[in-house]
């Protein structure tokens, strides 16, 4: 009777716990995204600066996990554009990560991506040594990756993930098989509006990439100006956030819920997004 009582003990204790990991491993994280600032740096009365500055004491007013520029944060590939713009980031008390867009960097007429990299990582310490591609973890469970998709030729508006950058993207989310991957990049997968001069160019090798692998959970772009959602028939959110140089002057807000079991994966996944005033 007591080897009973014991086992039915140490099942009750089991539950128990279980009980209360699950409670204790509901998570959620909070970013910030804005995209398409056009930043000029010569002119502190620009509509890119005003809204910067706006923005900026916005995210001292909250408490976010990170905070993404998500590409055309410049007006002109110019260095002395983009270095103002790295000053001006830098007052914020937020982690901050900056993706590549097509008005930062251009081969020819402009800022080339390691002269874009070298100053980014000089002002930037979260971005320090990386690639054009990089990511990191945001939370247990979680790969925030950021995807260069910038032509390397000339200047261009479409969406160019090159064959290095998607086997790239396949390594990683293999490699992290177990985390629910948040993507960051310039130009959106699911076009807010139809301009043909925006679109990604290899978007049946996206596809394909994405298609592989069931842990992408959310991909976050801006490029046309537009807030806009959808989920695809394979259960991943697209979010495009809009121009924060335009009016009424909008950031977004997302809100990445979840369940995270003691050695399980990522499960109950909730998304939210929030469009929030910059001025």
């Amino acid at each position: 009777m007591n080897f009973f009582k014991s086992i039915i003990g140490i099942t009750l204790v089991i539950a128990s716990f279980c009980v209360f990991s699950a409670a204790a491993e509901a998570k959620t994280i909070s970013f910030a995204v804005t995209s398409d600032i056009n930043y000029v740096a010569d002119d502190p009365n620009s509509t890119g600066a005003k809204v910067l500055d706006g923005f900026i004491a916005r995210m001292q007013e909250n408490k976010y996990d990170f905070i993404v520029f998500n590409g055309d944060n410049i007006k002109k590939s110019k260095q002395q554009h983009l270095i103002g713009f790295l000053k001006k980031a830098g007052a914020l008390n937020t982690p901050y990560y900056l993706v590549m867009g097509n008005n930062d960097v251009h081969k020819i007429s402009g800022i080339s991506k390691p002269e874009y990299l070298q100053i980014v990582s000089k002002y930037n310490k979260n971005q320090r040594d990386t690639d054009k591609s990089y990511y990191f973890y945001p939370a247990p469970g979680i790969i925030a990756i950021f995807l260069d998709g910038v032509s390397t030729g000339m200047p261009s508006e479409h969406g160019v993930f090159n064959k290095k950058t998607l086997k790239w993207l396949s390594q990683v989310l293999d490699k992290n098989k177990n985390k629910q991957a948040i993507i960051f990049q310039h130009v959106p997968y699911y076009e807010p509006v139809d301009i043909p001069e925006y679109e990604i160019l290899e978007k049946a090798e996206y596809a394909a990439v994405l298609r592989r692998h069931n842990n992408v959970a959310l991909i976050v772009s801006g490029h046309y100006g537009k807030d806009f959602e959808i989920t695809d028939d394979y259960g991943v959110t697209h979010i495009s956030v809009p121009s924060l140089s335009k009016e009424p002057y909008y950031f977004t807000e997302i809100v990445f819920s979840y369940d995270k079991l003691p050695f399980g994966k990522v499960k109950n996944i909730n998304i939210k997004r929030v469009l929030r005033p910059a001025v």
